[in-house]
Parts: C-alpha cells; structure tokens; sequence
C-alpha cells in the first residue's frame, strides 16, 4: 500500500512540475510577445511622429461659405493631417515622457494649494429664459442668445483618463432645451462620449457643430436624427435661425483621440453672434496670430472665452495651452470688451499650482489697468445680458 501511495504521488509530483514548467514557458512566451508589440507599437507611434508635415491640399465644406475673401481653406499634409495655419505642431512621445518621469519644480506648491474653485447651483439660469453665459467648468458653457440653447464642450460629471481638483454634479437633468451642441476639438477634457450620448438621447433634436472629420467620431455617439455638420476654418455654418450665426476659426492646437489618429479631427474656435452680442469660444489654444485675425475678422466681440490653465511646464505645454498672460495679450489682440478665463481649476491637467492661473491673470489685468475687463466666474455662475 505505501508503494502505491509513493508511485501515485510521484504521478502527481510529475505532472504538477509539468504543469509549472508549461506554464512558465507560456508566461515567458506570452511576455516575449507582449514585448515584442509593444515595441512594434511604440516604434509605429515614434515613426508617425518622427516627420515633419508638408502641405500637400487645401479642404473645406464646400456645402458652407468661407467668411475670408483670400482663404484657400484648411492645409491638410502628406499623411492627411490637418495642420496649424502656423506653428505646425506633431506631438512627441519621448517630450511626454521627459515630462512624466522629470522633476516636477512646483510639485509641493501644488499639493498644498488648496484654493478651489466654487460650484453653485446653475438651475435658475437653465430653467430661465434669460439670455446669457453660464461657466459649466472648464471649458464648458451653456450660451442662450435670443431664446436659443447653446452647449459649447460639454464635459458632464468626471471624463476618462482625467483627474480632478473639483467635483461638479452633472446638469442633464436640469437642461430644459438644447438647440446646439458645439465641440471644438477630440481631446477627452473638451469631448466626452458619455456626456454626447446623454445629451443627444435627450435632445434628439439638437444639432452638433463641429470641425472637419469629427463625423467619424461623433456619429456613433448621436442619435439619427441629430444633425451635425462639420466645417473648415473660417467657415459660417448653415443655421435656419437667421438671427443667428456660428463660425468656425482656426487656433493653435492639435487632436487626438487614439493612437492613430493624430491630427486628423480638426479643432477650432467658435464666434457666436446675434444681432446684439458677439461671443468667441477659443477651445484650446496656443498664442498665435489669430487672435489679431480675430479681431479684423469680427471687429465688435462682447466676450472673449479663453484658456488660462494647462500651461506648465511652459516647454511642453506652450504650443497648444495659452499662459495666463498669452491669454491676456490674446484679449487686447482680439479688441473684445470683456474676457471670460476658463480652462483652469476643474481638472488636474498640468503642473501649475490650481490657484494660479487666475492669480496671474488678475495681475496682468491690473498692470494694464483692466481689471474691470475679466469677468472672472466661479462653475456654475452666469453673466445675465439682461442686467
């Protein structure tokens, strides 16, 4: 009996030390290919950014009008990339990481920063009639001109990927009508496939603005019977409100949504206008000419909606995320009355300390003797065109 006993467990023994060296093996083997396409996959994303672009056609809507007599249209380079009418701009993996893994210089500022922003409740301004601008968070608004409902970027509750300084409650209940949902670009913190599909599932009439080939990425998202359309830059879209116009403009920035689709959902700032107002919507942006542009293009802007946030460290991020004090310049560049600062304070994007990027831009207002011009807004606050 104890023989047998021994020659079972010998069995056992032999096919448990089979087993194990099975599984190694397939370990070893499945760690050898996940390394091999990793490196496939990173030497595939530093090649596509290891070239520089070259314009090769110019694009538009040729369904919409282009507002500027001598624009041949939006550049599109040798891969179909769009392409900043200046500064042209491929992201860097390797810059991404030496920022990632590099010493962080306001690291401990930043973490005992405690400033926040405070959220209100937005429910009077959307269950109003009032017309006006109502700061969502970041880089979202809610605009009503003449009775009209705008959502400019919604970003609804916490997007992927992104962390936050602030929690803000999500408004879809308290959204009483949307005629328009404008998006200026791919990024996860300005586009939200969530926030989308709730918006349009509620509002299956709303119609979607956006820049060219966001098409591909939206129409999942949306219900049949949304409209959207898509336009170059410095194109007027085609509203049957003829009390209302919307124009898309270029900005200094880039998209990406995946990892093979860079630069080829195009981005862009948005001019609302009525017959009493003019409202520019910047989206992100670097500091360009354009905002000169802006200013011959539309010479009357009541509010200037602008980025201040996002901006350090300054040699990574300034190509595509105004400073505080570009932001400014962008303001008197663009000859508007008054500037509305967003895109700071909400998320977690960079490494500047939350509470100063409106501290900077206070102080530059106050250099200028402009400090009556910023109308700074706490989320969830409005400015009322009636008062």
């Amino acid at each position: 009996m104890q023989t047998l006993f021994v020659f079972v467990a010998s069995i056992v023994h032999y096919i448990i030390d089979v087993m194990k060296r099975c599984l190694l093996k397939t370990i070893k083997i499945a760690g050898l290919v996940l390394l091999i396409l990793i490196g496939v996959l990173a030497a595939i994303i530093l090649w596509s950014e290891n070239d520089k672009a070259v314009i090769e056609k110019y694009v538009r809507n040729e369904n919409l009008p282009t507002v500027k007599a001598d624009w041949r249209g939006t550049s599109v380079d040798q891969k179909g990339r769009f392409v900043n009418h200046e500064f042209p701009f491929l992201p860097s993996t390797v810059d991404l990481l030496k920022w990632q893994l590099g010493t962080k210089p306001q690291k401990l500022e930043k973490q005992n920063d405690t400033g926040r922003l405070e959220v209100r409740d937005p429910t009077e301004f959307l269950r109003g009639e009032t017309d006006g601008i109502l700061w969502l968070g970041h880089a979202s608004f809610f605009v009503r001109l003449n009775g009209v409902n705008i959502l400019l970027d919604p970003v609804f509750g916490k997007p992927s990927l992104v962390n936050t300084f602030v929690d803000v409650p999500s408004p879809i209940d308290k959204l009483q009508a949307v005629d328009f949902i404008l998006i200026s670009h791919s990024h996860r913190d300005h586009c939200d496939e969530e926030t989308i599909k709730q918006l349009t599932g509620k509002f299956p009439d709303a119609k979607i603005l956006a820049g060219l080939g966001m098409e591909e990425l939206l129409n999942d998202w949306k219900t049949a019977s949304n409209e959207m359309q898509t336009a170059g830059w410095y194109q007027q879209f085609s509203l049957t409100d003829d009390n209302l116009k919307i124009f898309f403009l270029p900005v200094r920035h880039w998209s990406r949504r995946g990892l093979f689709d860079t630069n080829k959902l195009l981005w862009g700032a948005f001019v609302i206008q009525s017959a009493e107002k003019t409202i520019y919507f910047s989206g992100d942006s670097g500091f360009g000419s354009h905002y000169a542009e802006l200013a011959a293009a539309f010479p009357k802007i009541d509010y200037f909606i602008i980025g201040i946030g996002a901006y350090k460290p300054i040699w990574f991020m300034k190509a595509n995320h105004n400073s505080p004090q570009e932001a400014f310049q962008g303001f008197i560049d663009s000859k508007a009355d008054f500037l509305i600062p967003m895109h700071f304070g909400r998320f977690d994007l960079s490494d500047e300390p939350p509470s100063e990027p409106l501290r900077l831009l206070k102080e530059k207002a106050a250099e200028a003797n402009l400090s009556d011009k910023i109308k700074n807004l706490q989320i969830n606050e409005s400015i009322d065109f009636s008062s």
